[in-house]
């Protein structure tokens, strides 16, 4: 079997990248793994460099380009100098399941259509796009091991694209820098008529996030602004803005400062929104 690339975005988290790529290598699945270091701070740049066996390549920006923009300066590379099928992208706390890397493989083995798969999380939710919600986690009815289920979008911790299928669509949209650049690739396949799935039984969990409360609300609240437009009309995108503020003011009233939550920042990003201003956030 060919060895399938394996990009892992890191950002100041060492010590869980370094696990999630042992918990990879350990997938009896042959891998090629490239680090993508987003701009770490310095002393966590090298205590990874430190942390990782030799064949293992670190590849640091000069500046953090998010996730989609990360993920495009090695995609670009992969897709330019490399022949093999799939690539693998994972955030750098993923924590695959035993039969994870496998199972994704082979789905995506037995269609030639299956452009990018996902694997499922241990809540059995599917992301699914609506109008007034942007993407959404929809709960569905737990399927076998190995179950192909087409979905509107793949989940982003960890996913599997397929070589052809990036060569027609082209590779993140920028305009994101986190939190639904992977979505709005998924819907992009989907609508050039590539199948986008969720592998059952392939499970994958993320513990925890880096990325601050307030960049998080931020990112949310411009991103499904941004995604709505894109696939449904600026009227669309108006209404789900009412929508938003009104469950910004909801949770303002009964979040009690939740430390999740930010409503200053969910403003700002409807703001952003209305005033086109994407890639990467000012400082919040």
């Amino acid at each position: 079997m060919t060895a399938v690339r394996l990009l892992v975005v890191h950002w100041n988290q060492p010590e869980a990248c370094a696990a999630t790529i042992g918990l990879f290598v350990r997938q009896n699945i042959p891998l090629r793994v490239t680090v993508i270091d987003n701009h770490s701070e310095l002393a966590a740049f090298e205590q990874l460099r430190g942390l990782l066996d030799s064949p293992i390549e670190v590849v640091r920006l000069e500046e953090n380009r998010g996730w989609g923009g990360a993920l495009n300066v090695l995609l670009a590379r992969w897709l330019n100098e490399e022949t093999n099928p799939f690539c693998l992208i994972s955030a750098h706390d993923a924590e695959p399941g035993e039969k994870c890397l496998p199972l994704l493989v082979a789905a995506a083995e037995a269609d030639p259509r299956l452009g990018i798969a996902c694997p499922q999380y241990s809540e059995p939710f599917v992301a699914t796009l609506s109008s007034r919600r942007g993407i959404f986690p929809e709960t569905v009815a737990p399927r076998a091991p190995g179950t192909v289920q087409e979905v509107d979008a793949p989940h982003g911790t960890l996913m599997l694209v397929r070589r052809e299928c990036l060569q027609e669509i082209g590779l993140f949209d920028e305009r994101y820098f986190a939190y639904g650049d992977e979505h709005e690739l998924g819907l992009r396949a989907k609508h050039r008529g590539w199948k986008v799935a969720m592998i059952w039984g392939a499970l994958v969990t993320n513990p925890g996030t880096r990325t601050a409360s307030a960049l998080r609300s931020y990112l949310f609240a411009r991103n499904s602004l941004l995604i709505v437009h894109d696939y449904f009309g600026r009227p669309a995108a108006w209404l789900r803005s009412l929508l938003l503020l009104g469950n910004t003011l909801r949770l303002l009233l009964v979040s009690g400062g939740d430390e999740v939550f930010s409503a200053r920042a969910r403003l700002r990003g409807v703001r952003d929104y209305f005033a086109s201003r994407y890639g990467k956030p000012a400082r919040l």
